[in-house]
C-alpha cells in the first residue's frame, strides 16, 4: 500500500492505525469530523494529511478530495461505538447509512478496497429474539450486523473489493470508550473493587497493536474472503482474564467475581477463532497480554 484513507482517524483505533501504517511510509488522508476535534496526536505524525468531513457529508467526500486511486479505504468512523449511545436507535441506524455511503464515495474515489470495523458484538443479535431479558445496548450489535449484510450486498454490486473487520475485545492505552480492562485496571488504581458477574463465558481479549497490525495485513494483502474475526488466536475464560489483570496491578483481592448478575448473554467460543485470519496473512501477536496489560497500567497512571 502506498496510499489510503482512514474514516475515524482521531478515534482510539484511527491513532493507532495510522501509526501502524506509518512504520510502512503509508501516506493516509485521514477524516475527521470537523474543527472542534481534537487532533494534536494526529498531528505529530508526519505523512498524514488531514481532511475534515462529518458523517452526514461522507457521500459528498469525493468533492473534497482531488486525489484518486487509493490502495485501501479504512471505515472506522462509528458514532456512538461505546457508552449509553450503543442503545440509541437513531444514532445506530444513522451509522449503518454512513457505511453504505463510505463504500459508494470509495468507489468514487478509485479505491481498490474498503475494510470496515465490525464488531464480535454482531454475534449476539442472533441471540435476541431468543433472550428472555433483552438489553438495550443489543441495538449497537444488530446495527453493526445490519450493515455488514448491507455492505456485502452493496460492495458485490459495485464491483468493489470488500473486508469486514470484525473486532474483538479491545484494550490498551489512550481507550476511551471503557474496555473491560480500562474499567478493571482504573477500579483498581482508585482503590475500589471491580465487580463481575460469574465471567465463566470464553472471552477475547486483544491489544491495540495487535489489532492495528492485523488490520494493516487485510489491507497490505490480497485475501480471499469477505469477513475476518482479528483476535489473539488464544481465547480464555474471562474470569482467567479478570484474575491475571488483578495480579498484574498487585491486587487480586479487588477482582470480585459473581459480585453482580449476570446479562444473561451467551457467548461461543467459535467466535474468536482467527485461524481465517493467521491462515491469509500470516499475522502472529506480537504483544502478550501481560506486557497488553502492564502497558496500559502504566499509562493510567499517568
Amino acid at each position: 500500500m502506498q496510499k489510503v484513507i482512514v474514516t475515524g482517524a482521531n478515534g482510539f483505533v484511527g491513532y493507532w492505525l495510522i501509526k501502524e501504517l506509518m512504520k510502512y511510509s503509508i501516506k493516509v488522508i485521514a477524516i475527521v469530523k470537523d474543527t472542534n476535534e481534537k487532533i494534536d496526536m494526529l498531528t505529530s505524525l508526519s505523512g498524514v494529511s488531514i481532511v475534515y468531513c462529518n458523517l452526514s457529508n461522507m457521500i459528498n467526500l469525493d468533492t473534497i478530495i482531488p486525489d484518486r486511486g487509493f490502495d485501501a479505504f479504512y471505515h472506522l468512523a462509528w458514532i456512538s461505538a461505546g457508552g449509553s449511545g450503543r442503545a440509541d436507535y437513531n444514532l445506530q441506524l444513522m451509522n449503518a447509512k454512513y457505511a453504505c455511503d463510505a463504500v459508494i464515495v470509495a468507489k468514487k474515489l478509485n479505491c481498490k478496497k474498503i475494510l470496515v470495523a465490525g464488531t464480535i458484538t454482531e454475534k449476539i443479535a442472533s441471540q435476541t429474539l431468543v433472550l428472555p431479558v433483552k438489553s438495550d445496548n443489543i441495538i449497537y450489535g444488530i446495527a453493526k450486523h445490519t450493515t455488514h449484510c448491507m455492505l456485502e450486498i452493496l460492495t458485490n454490486r459495485l464491483n468493489l473489493e470488500f473486508v469486514w473487520m470484525q473486532f474483538s475485545n479491545l484494550y490498551g492505552p489512550y481507550s476511551i470508550n471503557g474496555n473491560i480492562v480500562g474499567y478493571t485496571i482504573k477500579e483498581i488504581l482508585e482503590g475500589r473493587n471491580a465487580i463481575f458477574g460469574t465471567a465463566q463465558q470464553p472471552y477475547d481479549l486483544l491489544y491495540i497493536e495487535d489489532l492495528v497490525y492485523a488490520a494493516y495485513l487485510l489491507g497490505e494483502k490480497d485475501v480471499k474472503r469477505t469477513c475476518y474475526y482479528l483476535g489473539s488466536g488464544n481465547p480464555k475464560i474471562l474470569k482467567d482474564y479478570l484474575i491475571r489483570i488483578g495480579e498484574l496491578c498487585g491486587n487480586p483481592d479487588a477482582i470480585k467475581i459473581g459480585a453482580r448478575a449476570d446479562d444473561g448473554l451467551k457467548y461461543d467460543l467459535e467466535w474468536f477463532d482467527a485461524s481465517a485470519l493467521i491462515e491469509d496473512t500470516g499475522y502472529m501477536p506480537r504483544i502478550s497480554f501481560d506486557q497488553g496489560v502492564l502497558n496500559t497500567i502504566n499509562w493510567m497512571k499517568l
